[in-house]
This record gives structure tokens, sequence and C-alpha cells, in this order.
């Protein structure tokens, strides 16, 4: 799975596999997703396909190393956005965290790489949802742990509800509202509306 075993040890091997990372993410990104094969991202990258293909042997080792570098770039943005904020409080941390996934999702070149990365991964499983799971298996898990902290006699599966609900919120604004900056004064408030609202789904009592 991802990288192929034996690969990427030394130095310049890890620089060339991450600058084919990031080949792949800009791509997606920016580009029809009809172009997204590993003889294009090699041309992106401004390396051989038998240097891409000796680091990511076909296009799903490439899309699951790409999972896990998507994983560690947003647990760093969301605890740079916890640290900027100095939230220490389970609480400020939910707001932090909420602010900077709604920004997130309102940029253009966010909403088309999470989009067609979606078609990726359902070609992947059939659409069965499993790398869908893997994928958004850390955004749960920082949604989760301030609820958690704020809630010590909430059950684990409510906790994991609430958070479902906040990361489902998060989602289908990028897919039904875009780039907020194209429309600022027409969606700000369908912004802050749902950000309390996913703060309220976080913050409410147990019942």
């Amino acid at each position: 799975m991802g990288l192929k075993q034996g690969t990427a040890t030394r130095k310049a091997g890890k620089a060339t596999a991450a600058k084919i990372l990031q080949a792949a993410h800009d791509m997606l990104a920016s580009e029809p997703l009809v172009r997204f094969t590993l003889r294009n991202i090699a041309g992106k990258a401004e390396v051989s396909l038998a240097n891409l293909q000796y680091y990511y042997p076909r296009r799903e080792a490439l899309i699951e190393a790409m999972m896990k570098d998507i994983d560690c770039r947003y647990r760093d943005a969301c605890q740079s956005a916890i640290s900027a904020q100095s939230a220490s409080a389970p609480s400020e941390q939910i707001k932090a965290v909420l602010r900077f996934q709604l920004e997130d999702a309102t940029q253009t070149k966010t909403r088309q790489f999470f989009i067609q990365l979606w078609a990726l991964l359902g070609s992947m499983d059939n659409f069965s949802g499993r790398y869908l799971e893997t994928l958004y298996a850390y955004d749960l898990e920082i949604l989760s742990k301030p609820i958690a902290a704020l809630h010590s006699n909430l059950a684990k599966a409510e906790v994991r509800d609430r958070a479902l609900l906040i990361a489902s919120l998060v989602e289908g604004l990028m897919v039904l509202v875009g780039d907020t900056s194209k429309k600022r004064a027409s969606t700000k408030r369908t912004v802050d509306l749902l950000f309390q609202t996913a703060l309220n789904i976080a913050l409410e009592p147990p019942r």
C-alpha cells in the first residue's frame, strides 16, 4: 500500500517521492480528472514515468500515498489553527478547527481537489466507501477529541455521531456553496450559520 517498500529511504529519494505527491495534488486541484494519469503527473513533477513508477508502480499506490499525505497536511493545519488561537479549552479548540475547515472548504482548489479525489477513491473500491472512511478518519478524530473532553459522560458512539454530523456539514458546504470569495456577500451568512450550528452540536449537553 502506498510507497513501494524499500524506496525513498535516502534524502534524495524522499525528495523525489514528495515532489511526485505534490504534483499529483496540484493536478487534482487545478486540472480535469481525465488528465490524472501517471504519465501526466510525471511530466508535472519533471521526472520520467519510469522514475515515478519506481516509487509508485500503480496509480492506486500513488493515491494511497496521497491519502497519507493529506492526513499529515490536515493534522499539521488543524494543530496550527489551534496553536494560532492559543486554544487550550476544548470549546476553543473546536472553534479553531471549525474556522479553519470552513475557510478551507470554500476555496476553489480545495473543492476541486476533494470532489475529484472522491471520484478516484470510489472507483478504487467500487464505491463501497472503504477508502472514504479511511480518508476522513482523522477528521472525525480531531473533532471527537474536544467533544469527548467537554462531555466526560457522553458515550463514545454519541461523540462519534456528533463529529460525523459536523464533518458532514463542512463537506456539504464544500459541495453546495463552493468558493465564497466569488460571492462573499451571499454566502457569508450561510457559512456563519453553519459554524454556529456545528458548534451547537459539539457543545450541546448530553440528554
